[in-house]
C-alpha cells in the first residue's frame, strides 16, 4: 500500500479520532475497579466493531480483574499480526470528572491518554485504514485488549503468549518516544516482597531482649541497593520499607517491596539469585526473612525477524520524511511476553507522548496521522515469520 495515500486517510479520520479518544479518555479505568475496566473495554469493543473486527470476549477468573476482549478480522493472505494494547490505567475512579481530557492545540491531555488509551484507539484505526482501502493479504489480524497490563498483566498474560505463538508479527501500541521512533527492546522487571520477623520487647526496660525486624531490613535494603550496577543496566530499587508499631517497641516484623530491572534473560538469572543471597543473609541474630515473588516480565530482546519488521518499519518512516529512531526502555510492556518466545516485536508505536502515571499525561497531536500510517504499513507490509 502506498504510504502517502494512507497518511491522506488517517488524517481525514482525525477529528473522529479525537472525539472518540475523548469519550474513552474520560472513561475512568483504574486496574482494580472491575465494573469501570470493562466498561471502558466495552467502548473499546465498539470501536473494533466499527473497524469491521469480530470481538470475543474472555473470562477473568479474578473477581477483582476485568474480562480480556480479543478484536479479529480475517483476510485472504498468509500474514497473521497480532496488536497488543491496555485500556487499565493507574488512576482511580473519579479521576476523569477531576481533570477530564482536554487539547491546547497541540497536545491533548487526560488519565491514561497517553498510556494507553490513545493507542488502543489508534489500533482500530489503522484497522479501519486498511478495511476502508480494501487491504486484506493477511490470514488474520488480532487485536488483544489487556485489563491489567499496569500491575503485570496477571490474568491477561496467558492469553497474549497463545495468540502470539501463532502470530508472524507483534505490534504494541505503548507510547511512542518520537515521531520516527521504533521501541525493540525493554528491560525484564522483578517484583519482590521481602518479610522479616524479629522479636518484640520493650525499648526502654529490656531492648536487649528484643530482635529488630528494621534494623535486619535496613541491613538488606543496603545490600540490596548495591547491587545496582548502572554500566550493565541492573537496577534494584527498594521502594517500599515498613516495620514496626511503636515508637517505644522493639519491632518484630517489617517488609519491603523490591523493583529489579535486567536488560536481558542472562542478567536476569544472576540477578534473582543475587537477590535470593542478600535476603538468606543474616545481620541480627534472631530474625528470620521470607523473600516472595520473582521475574514478572522477561527482558525483551531482538530477534532476526524483529530486525526483518523493523527494516519495513524504517522505509515507513523515512517515506514519511521522518528520522527513524531506534528506542530502548527501562519500563517493562506486554511486547516482554511475546519477545521473550521469540515472536519479531516492535513497541511503542502508538501516538507519541510522555508523563504517563502523571497529571500532566500527554500526545502529540501533530504525530496522529503518522503514527496510524506507521502501524497500518507494518500490518500491510509484515514479513512472514520462519516458524
Amino acid at each position: 500500500m502506498n504510504t502517502q495515500a494512507i497518511k491522506t486517510a488517517a488524517s481525514a479520520l482525525i477529528e473522529e479520532y479525537l472525539s472518540d479518544l475523548e469519550f474513552f479518555v474520560n472513561q475512568d479505568s483504574g486496574t482494580h475497579d472491575r465494573v469501570l475496566v470493562e466498561t471502558a473495554g466495552g467502548y473499546a469493543e465498539s470501536l473494533f466493531q466499527l473497524a469491521g473486527c469480530q470481538v470475543e470476549w474472555v473470562h477473568s477468573e479474578d473477581p477483582d480483574i476485568a474480562d480480556s476482549y480479543v478484536a479479529t478480522v480475517q483476510g485472504s493472505g498468509q500474514r497473521r499480526i497480532l496488536m497488543l494494547g491496555h485500556h487499565d490505567t493507574v488512576f482511580g475512579a473519579g479521576t476523569a470528572a477531576e481533570r477530564p481530557y482536554r487539547t491546547d492545540g497541540k497536545r491533548a491531555y487526560g488519565p491514561g491518554v497517553s498510556d494507553m488509551k490513545s493507542g488502543v484507539v489508534l489500533g482500530a484505526y489503522a484497522i479501519r485504514l486498511l478495511m476502508d482501502a480494501s487491504f486484506d493479504d493477511f490470514a488474520k489480524i488480532t487485536f488483544v485488549g489487556n485489563p491489567d497490563e499496569e500491575i503485570g498483566s496477571p490474568t491477561s498474560r496467558g492469553l497474549i503468549e497463545r495468540e502470539a505463538e501463532k502470530a508472524d508479527l507483534v505490534l504494541v501500541l505503548e507510547p511512542g518516544r518520537a515521531p520516527g521512533a521504533i521501541q525493540t527492546t525493554r528491560k525484564g522487571v522483578g517484583m519482590f516482597e521481602l518479610v522479616v520477623t524479629g522479636r518484640a520487647s520493650h525499648a526502654g526496660s529490656q531492648p536487649e531482649a528484643g530482635r529488630s525486624a528494621v534494623v535486619e531490613l535496613a541491613h538488606k535494603t543496603i545490600a540490596l541497593s548495591e547491587l545496582t550496577n548502572f554500566d550493565t543496566g541492573l537496577t534494584v530499587n527498594v521502594g517500599v520499607v515498613e516495620g514496626g508499631t511503636r515508637r517505644n517497641v522493639v519491632p518484630d516484623a517489617a517488609r519491603a517491596l523490591i523493583d529489579l530491572r535486567v536488560a536481558s534473560f542472562e542478567q536476569s538469572n544472576d540477578a534473582v539469585i543475587a537477590i535470593e543471597e542478600v535476603a538468606e543473609r543474616t545481620y541480627v541474630e534472631g530474625t528470620t526473612s521470607i523473600l516472595l515473588g520473582g521475574l514478572n516480565r522477561p527482558a525483551m530482546e531482538k530477534n532476526a525477524g524483529t530486525e526483518a519488521a523493523l527494516e519495513v518499519g524504517w522505509g515507513i518512516v523515512r517515506e514519511l520524511g521522518l528520522d527513524p529512531q531506534e528506542i530502548s526502555s527501562g519500563g517493562g510492556s506486554d511486547g516482554n511476553f511475546t519477545a521473550a518466545l521469540g515472536v519479531p516485536t516492535l513497541d511503542g508505536l502508538g501516538p507519541v507522548g510522555r508523563d504517563a502515571h502523571s497529571v500532566d499525561e500527554w500526545i502529540d497531536l501533530a504525530s496522529l496521522a503518522d503514527r496510524m500510517t506507521l502501524v497500518a504499513g507494518l500490518i500491510a507490509n509484515a514479513p512472514t515469520r520462519s516458524k
